[in-house]
């Protein structure tokens, strides 16, 4: 084939996929809900996919957003592709019995890194017998389809269908490694007009209170993935605003300490969930797993409780 005569690639699947959930949907909040992801990744996505076509996919309008004309062909187009991509993947999926019982597992990619795989070598101690499958995802659609036992998402706890538990009601907490506060002479809010803040793209969350005036002409360093900044912080890149569920591993080891510690956490408004589908609730592997994450994220607060006291 020609070189001219050669397709260009196709945009990013996860970016077309949250497009059409919001363009079936007319609302990027919406869709965040049915994809089991933020209001803030998913205009991520779609901001990704109008910057990759070159042409705006949406009018954003006050508490609504609507369809360009380019934007309604990519729908109608996505629609019958997705229809046909699921009706595929429901006829052509092997399903071979497994010869150990496996429990398979959603989660944010921030979280497995972070918190969930740390801990898995317990859960084996526990569970000799089941098998673990962890899938790392920001979006997940259909439990059934793909053979989802049990999903930990991060937001509202607002999802339809599904049987959810709340887990752990996160906050911001303002980290940095021992040594950058030692060197800096961290000792009062003021003083972070001078050095460089990292956080999330929902950085302006965490900035209140205390925070608000002081950060105001400070460097920010943002990025994407909530796990980086925590990341950032420990080699020493700035303070962090970061997910005290995120940081906390680091906290306890003495990685990271609180910045200003006698100040109060920041709530984020949202919160870790654990959602699985009604009928595979009493799956033994499924129910196990389920169980252990409830003892751990018990034991994980009361371990929290000390590395974030302010005494």
């Amino acid at each position: 084939m020609a070189a001219a005569d050669r397709l260009p690639p196709l945009p990013s699947l996860t970016a077309l996929r949250a497009f059409e959930a919001a363009a079936r949907l007319g609302s990027l909040t919406l869709a965040a809900k049915e994809l089991f992801v933020t209001q803030t990744a998913v205009s991520h996505q779609v901001h990704k996919l109008e910057a990759e076509l070159g042409y705006p996919l949406f009018r954003r309008l006050p508490r609504r957003v609507e369809l360009t004309a380019n934007g309604a062909a990519w729908a109608e187009a996505l629609s019958d592709v997705f229809a046909r991509l699921h009706a595929a993947h429901r006829r052509l999926r092997p399903r071979p019995e497994p010869t150990r019982p496996v429990v398979s597992v959603s989660v944010l990619p921030s979280f497995a890194s972070r918190w969930l795989v740390p801990r898995l070598g317990r859960f084996f101690e526990k569970h000799t017998e089941v098998d673990v499958r962890i899938s790392p995802s920001e979006l997940l659609h259909d439990f059934v389809g793909e053979g989802i036992d049990v999903g930990i998402r991060y937001g509202s706890g607002k999802y339809p269908g599904l049987g959810v538990e709340k887990l752990y009601d996160d906050a911001w907490v303002l980290v940095a490694a021992p040594g950058f506060v030692a060197k800096r002479k961290l000792r009062a809010p003021a003083d972070l007009a001078r050095v460089p803040i990292v956080g999330d793209d929902n950085l302006e969350e965490a900035l209140v209170g205390p925070y608000a005036h002081h950060t105001k002409s400070a460097r920010s360093i943002r990025v994407t993935d909530s796990s980086m900044v925590v990341e950032a912080a420990v080699r020493g890149q700035g303070v962090a605003f970061a997910r005290l569920s995120l940081a906390s591993d680091e906290l306890t080891a003495g990685r990271l300490v609180r910045v200003f510690p006698r100040l109060p956490l920041v709530p984020t408004g949202r919160g870790y969930f654990m959602a699985w589908v009604r009928s595979s609730a009493e799956r033994e592997a499924a129910r196990a797993f389920r169980g252990w994450m409830r003892a751990e994220i018990t034991a994980w607060k009361r371990d929290l409780a000390r590395a974030t006291s302010t005494r």
